[in-house]
């Protein structure tokens, strides 16, 4: 049984995509959001109401990250990519990614595996 209480290094953990996401007109990302998430709700509501997601508008800061999330860079390497494309408007880079990769799981857009987990 795996230890529950293991603190883990966010910057070294692998996010992955769990929403569709699509590119609008300005070339940025537009996730797509199940509006239900639970069967009932998806039962009961999904064919009376036209729109099935929620659409969340990024800033072209969160679509290049959305775009470097590939299921293999931790987000250390995210972050180092993100310094490269933006410089110094990103600083402090290790703060900023960290609340944007939380606010992506906590809402259930990503997930987040460690190295050598499927």
């Amino acid at each position: 049984m795996a230890n529950l209480n293991k603190e883990r290094n966010l910057l070294e953990l692998i996010p992955e995509k769990v929403c569709e996401s699509t590119i609008d007109e300005e070339g940025k990302i537009i996730i797509l959001a199940p509006r239900f998430k639970s069967k009932l709700g998806k039962k009961i509501f999904e064919p009376i109401i036209k729109k099935k997601h929620v659409k969340i508008h990024l800033d072209e800061i969160g679509t290049f990250v959305w775009k470097e999330i590939d299921g293999k860079k931790d987000v250390f390497a995210i972050s180092e990519n993100l310094k490269k494309e933006f410089g110094e408007k990103v600083e402090p880079v290790y703060e900023r990614i960290g609340k944007f990769i939380a606010i992506m799981k906590v809402n259930g857009f990503i997930k987040l595996k460690e190295k050598g987990e499927n």
